[in-house]
C-alpha cells in the first residue's frame, strides 16, 4: 500500500512540476509579447500602432506571416492602389478618419487588401488597357491585311506617294492608285473597325467580370481571416458602411456596388465561425510577435515577416547571436 502510495505522490509530483514549468514557459511569453506591444505602443504614432497590431494579428492567425508587409496612409483614395508594390497596404486617411475606433472594421479592410496580394489579384490599368487595345487593333490589321493580300507596305504605298510626290505629277499618280486601291482599303479598314469594336468589347467586358470576381473573394476572405484573428463578425459589414459614407472614396464600374458587397458578406456570415476561432488562436500562440519598422518620414509602417527585418535576424534566431 505505502508503494502504491509512494508511485501516486510521485506522479502527482511530476505532473505539478510539468505544469509549472509549462505555466512558466507562458508566463514568460505573455510578459516578453507584452513588452514587444507596450514598446510599440511608445515608439509608433497611434494610428500606426493600431495598423501594427491589425495586421500582426491577422498575419499570424491566418499563416500570412511569411511575407513582410508595407502600410502606408494615402491622401487619394486608390481602388487599385495595391498593385503598385506586391505587399503594400494602402489605408486611405478619410477611411481611418470616419472609423470613430472601430478596430474590427479597419480589420476587415486591411484583411481585404492582405488577400488580394495573397491570392494574386492582377488589376488592369488604364494605361495597360490602352496597350490591349493597341495590340488588338495590330492584330486585327494584319489578319485583315493578309487575308485580303494587302501588304503592309502597299497600305501606306498611297500616303508617302502623296505626301512625297507634289504638284501634277503627284496628283496623276495619286489619282492611279486611288482607282486601284482605296475600294480595298476601305473594305478593309471596314473589317478592321468591326473586329477592333468587337474585341474591345469582349476586353472590357472580361476585365469587368474579372474585377468584380476579384473584390468578392477579397470581401469573402477578408471576412474569414479577420474572424479567424478574433475581431468581431459585424466588422466587414461596417466596414462596407464605412465606405460608401466616406468622402472621397468612389468605385469604378469594375467594382461590384456596396449593396452588392453587403449581400455577399451576409451568406458568408452565415457560416460556423467557431473552428475558425480556435484555429486562429492556435496560430496565435505558437508565434511570436511579428518585428517592425517605422520610416524616417512616419508616412510608412513596414511589418516584418515570421522571419524577422532581415537575413541577420533569421540566422540569429535559427543558431542565435
Amino acid at each position: 500500500m505505502s508503494i502504491l502510495k509512494t508511485k501516486l505522490t510521485a506522479t502527482l509530483t511530476c505532473l505539478c512540476l510539468l505544469f509549472s514549468t509549462a505555466l512558466t514557459t507562458k508566463i514568460a511569453a505573455a510578459s516578453e509579447t507584452n513588452s514587444i506591444y507596450q514598446n510599440a505602443k511608445t515608439q509608433l504614432p497611434p494610428d500606426f500602432y493600431a495598423l501594427y497590431r491589425i495586421v500582426d494579428r491577422i498575419a499570424r492567425a491566418n499563416e500570412y506571416d511569411t511575407r513582410p508587409w508595407q502600410i502606408v496612409r494615402v491622401a487619394k483614395y486608390d481602388t487599385q492602389a495595391f498593385t503598385q508594390n506586391s505587399n503594400l497596404i494602402p489605408i486611405y486617411n478619410g477611411v481611418l478618419e470616419q472609423l470613430g475606433g472601430d478596430t474590427s472594421a479597419l480589420a476587415c479592410i486591411i484583411s481585404h487588401e492582405m488577400v488580394h496580394h495573397k491570392q494574386r489579384h492582377q488589376v488592369v490599368s488604364n494605361l495597360e488597357k490602352v496597350q490591349l487595345i493597341a495590340e488588338i487593333q495590330q492584330e486585327a490589321e494584319k489578319q485583315v491585311l493578309s487575308r485580303e493580300k494587302i501588304s503592309p507596305v502597299t497600305a501606306v504605298g498611297d500616303f508617302v506617294v502623296r505626301r512625297v510626290i507634289g504638284g501634277a505629277i503627284g496628283t496623276v499618280v495619286g489619282g492611279v492608285l486611288d482607282n486601284q486601291n482605296n475600294r480595298r482599303f476601305r473594305k478593309a479598314q471596314k473589317q478592321i473597325n468591326a473586329i477592333v469594336e468587337q474585341k474591345t468589347a469582349e476586353l472590357e467586358e472580361s476585365i469587368t467580370k474579372q474585377s468584380r470576381e476579384n473584390e468578392f473573394e477579397a470581401d469573402k476572405l477578408a471576412y474569414l481571416a479577420s474572424v479567424k484573428a478574433g475581431f468581431d463578425r459585424e466588422g466587414c459589414l461596417r466596414a462596407m458602411l464605412i465606405l460608401n459614407r466616406t468622402p472621397g472614396v468612389e468605385f469604378d464600374e469594375n467594382h461590384p456596388t456596396v449593396e452588392e458587397r453587403i449581400t455577399a458578406i451576409k451568406a458568408v456570415m452565415e457560416l460556423q465561425a467557431e473552428n475558425l476561432v480556435e484555429e486562429g488562436q492556435e496560430n496565435l500562440f505558437k508565434t511570436e510577435p511579428l518585428t517592425y519598422n517605422l520610416s524616417a518620414n512616419q508616412t510608412s509602417l513596414r511589418v516584418n515577416s515570421r522571419h524577422g527585418a532581415s537575413m541577420g535576424d533569421n540566422i540569429d534566431r535559427m543558431f542565435g547571436d
